[in-house]
């Protein structure tokens, strides 16, 4: 018999690839899962007075929110200047600044496309008109104008109207 024909055939690649991928997957999940739901020893204690203060403070002065196209360099931003949003602006209207950040019109705010809790601080993604991009702030920084109430569409009837025993 020939030299090589005596060993098993090696097992495919496959799936002991598929295998490894599953174990990774399985423990990674809960730790992502758990992101931004609790703080962790040895992270910042969130400041006395908490952001939504700080927003109805910023909404009542009608000062400018600073927004930023990365959640982290917001995060940085606002790190870095200790809160103050006097700074954080001065550091972000600096046209040497390269953190992706500016003065966010109020007016320019469509909607709030997504909301984001992380190690206790609150973050609001804005929709502003005419770019596709959202721009991070504190949650609650700014509220969009209200839309009017959407029509029923016609043909349907409204919850509660219908015949009885329908």
């Amino acid at each position: 018999m020939g030299a090589g024909l005596d060993r098993d055939p090696p097992m495919p690649l496959l799936p002991l690839t598929l295998l490894r991928a599953f174990a990774a997957l399985v423990l990674c999940a809960p730790a992502a899962a758990a992101q931004g739901t609790a703080p962790r020893p040895g992270d910042q204690k969130a400041p006395a007075k908490t952001s939504s203060d700080k927003a109805a403070g910023d909404r009542a002065a009608g000062g400018p929110v600073i927004g930023c196209t990365s959640l982290a360099n917001l995060r940085s931003l606002l790190r870095s200047t200790g809160e103050d949003r006097a700074a954080a602006l001065a550091i972000v209207s600096d046209p040497k600044s390269d953190l992706g950040c500016s003065p966010v019109d109020r007016a320019a705010v469509t909607e709030v496309a997504d909301h984001l809790a992380l190690n206790g601080r609150a973050y609001d993604c804005l929709a502003l008109k005419g770019t596709a991009v959202c721009h991070w702030t504190v949650a609650g920084a700014v509220t969009p104008a209200a839309r009017p109430a959407a029509r029923p569409a016609r043909g349907k009837e409204a919850p509660g109207k219908g015949a009885p025993g329908r």
